[in-house]
């Protein structure tokens, strides 16, 4: 008993072997850019778990992005999964094909989907001499507090559709020569409307933050998420002025910020003498704004405030001229098209010159009073 304590089992030696082997098959995967498909031992129920996992609107289970073997990934915490399975949120035909009744019983599915290759374990690792860190991918079950990179990429009906939208679209606009006059010239005037606004609202954005720099105040942009990736078309144009997305408190951030936060936290408290509950009790990331409160209607904001500079833009380039049917190209339509909707390009009817005091047309059959004279 003595040696076999001193040993482990075989059969744990085993089953320990295989999940090694496995995540090296992955992580030889991941390095070629192929992501491993779930396993064999699949079934509808946990794929409509995972389905609804991979729907953050409607499980509420958020992701973050990393990069995870030179290649982009989602990962999340395993506490935030087993959040949303005991959550309100898990109703519905999900709900009664995996009943799920304690946080127990959400590790469990967690554990299933696991073991079936929807995500595998992932953990931290710094760079050497930088704050930078990437994901690597570990062997071990399902946890709270464990790291989980997502490889099931969720129900591609929508991706499909998009595509063939996409398709469809980029085909329309190469038969552009055949679309009806009234489209090409509305598409021309929505065209010039956006690109003369958007280029004007950049440069008065510039000079704008150039007078801001002098005055004395360093960083401020009209619509600083004008160019950010990250918003949406709405989001864009909210707020109006600022440094951008500010930082929020977040439960769910970065052991290594949290910690440089902790260390500067103690250093400032002990050069003040105060005592007193610090605030290294709250954890601190750079988050997006826009991802603070969902609920709130704030992009009814960016959508008015669009309305109002492109509305404001179209006035202008009405005012000058830019809808005339004389600036509208050749590409767009011919000059013989643009008659029938712009009348002051038809030519204008010839005078004639040849009548003689009387004003009567020398070419007109004569009248009846000219055939009696014969």
């Amino acid at each position: 008993s003595a040696t076999l304590r001193g040993r482990p089992c075989r059969s744990h030696s085993l089953g320990r072997s295989e999940d090694i082997t496995m995540a090296a098959r992955r992580q030889q995967q991941m390095r070629r850019g192929q992501m491993p498909e779930p396993g064999l031992a699949d079934d509808p129920a946990t794929r409509t778990v995972a389905d609804f996992l991979r729907n953050e609107k409607t499980s509420g289970l958020r992701t973050k992005e990393a990069v995870q073997y030179e290649k982009r990934v989602e990962y999340f915490k395993g506490s935030k999964l087993i959040d949303a399975l005991v959550g309100p949120k898990y109703t519905g035909k999900v709900s009664q094909t995996t009943p799920i009744k304690s946080r127990a019983d959400a590790a469990k599915v967690g554990q299933t989907l696991l073991s079936q290759g929807y995500f595998h374990r992932s953990q931290r690792v710094t760079h050497a001499h930088s704050r930078r860190w990437e994901l690597e991918l570990v062997s071990g079950p399902f946890e709270d507090d464990g790291v989980y990179t997502w490889v099931y990429e969720g129900s591609k009906t929508k991706l499909y559709m998009l595509t063939g939208a996409m398709l469809l679209a980029a085909l329309g606009v190469c038969m552009i020569q055949i679309w009806p006059l009234w489209m090409k010239i509305g598409v021309w005037w929505c065209s010039v409307t956006f690109l003369t606004t958007f280029g004007v609202l950049c440069i008065v954005r510039l000079m704008l933050f150039i007078l801001m720099w002098i005055l004395g105040f360093r960083g401020i942009w009209l619509f600083p998420n004008l160019f950010d990736d990250n918003q949406t078309f709405a989001g864009s144009f909210m707020p109006i002025f600022g440094k951008g997305d500010p930082i929020i408190i977040y439960e769910d951030s970065d052991e290594e910020y949290n910690e440089y936060l902790r260390k500067k936290s103690k250093k400032k408290d002990s050069k003040d003498g105060k005592g007193g509950e610090s605030s290294d009790s709250k954890k601190v990331i750079r988050k997006k704004a826009s991802e603070a409160d969902e609920d709130a209607p704030k992009w009814q904001f960016g959508l008015i405030n669009i309305f109002i500079i492109f509305g404001v833009g179209g006035l202008w380039c009405l005012q000058m001229g830019f809808f005339d049917g004389e600036n509208v190209p050749d590409f767009v339509a011919k000059r013989d098209d643009l008659q029938y909707y712009f009348k002051g390009l038809a030519a204008p009817e010839p005078v004639n010159a040849t009548g003689g005091g009387d004003g009567r047309d020398p070419f007109a059959a004569p009248d009846e009073e000219e055939k009696r004279r014969f």
